[in-house]
């Protein structure tokens, strides 16, 4: 029973220290990308606060959210907060999702051509990047069959978030269901076509998948920083 009692101190321990590491990091990373400082908000604003971040989470088709949008629901909670005015009394609280609609709309549409080619070209050297670094830890090189794949989730993303940008309601669910079949339908149809046609199975030579691997982070990083500093883009994920 000691040694037992011992072992489970231990791993709450651990547990904690995990905890706060992970903590440091979330806050870390929100602190390079500029985000918001929420500790200035009380209770039943940062309760608020966090309401709008998720649902924005669910309606914004990809993970790159403006600034703007986030400073922006900071800037009404803060306001609101400083005012005295109740939490429930906000827009937002009245109807969340339409609240959350309204701003990615109204931002969508002041979206140039030219920052959606950039953010193509990010989303798809991400997708080659991830999965060719997959294929070179379990295939050792990257099969035919997973760059097909990843032009295929890319052209279906790219198709729907083009005419989702210019939607103004759109139900979650559905978009959830959407990214689902973005991702799993390629990935069915490439099984299914790599028992019918050898030429899928095929896999590159380690160092040339090595190289495409390191282009593609290469593209990653310049467009991410690009779209970051240009157009005030940032990786939208729960801040801390």
């Amino acid at each position: 029973m000691g040694i037992g009692n011992e072992l489970l101190i231990t791993l709450r321990y651990l547990a904690t220290k995990m905890d706060m590491k992970l903590a440091k990091l979330i806050k870390r990373w929100d602190n390079m990308q500029n985000r918001s400082n929420t500790s200035l908000l009380k209770t039943a604003y940062l309760d608020a606060y966090r309401s709008t971040e998720a649902c924005l989470m669910q309606h914004n088709f990809s993970f790159l959210l403006s600034r703007n949008i986030e400073n922006q629901v900071f800037d009404i909670m803060l306001t609101a907060q400083n005012q005295k005015v109740p939490a429930k009394k906000l827009e937002c609280h009245k109807d969340l999702n339409k609240f959350c609609d309204d701003l990615i709309y109204k931002y969508n549409q002041s979206v140039s051509v030219m920052q959606q080619i950039i953010e193509g070209i990010f989303t798809f050297s991400l997708l080659i990047f991830f999965f060719t670094l997959l294929d070179l830890v379990f295939e050792k090189g990257l099969l035919i069959s997973t760059l097909i794949t990843c032009l295929l989730i890319f052209i279906g993303y790219f198709i729907s978030a083009t005419i989702l940008r210019y939607k103004r309601n759109c139900n979650s669910k559905i978009r959830s269901l959407l990214i689902f079949g973005i991702v799993i339908i390629p990935f069915v149809l490439m099984s299914f076509l790599k028992t019918k046609i050898a030429f899928l199975t095929e896999v590159f030579p380690f160092t040339n998948s090595l190289l495409l691997m390191l282009l593609a982070c290469g593209f990653t990083v310049i467009t991410f920083l690009t779209l970051s500093k240009k157009y005030d883009l940032f990786i939208f994920l729960k801040s801390n």
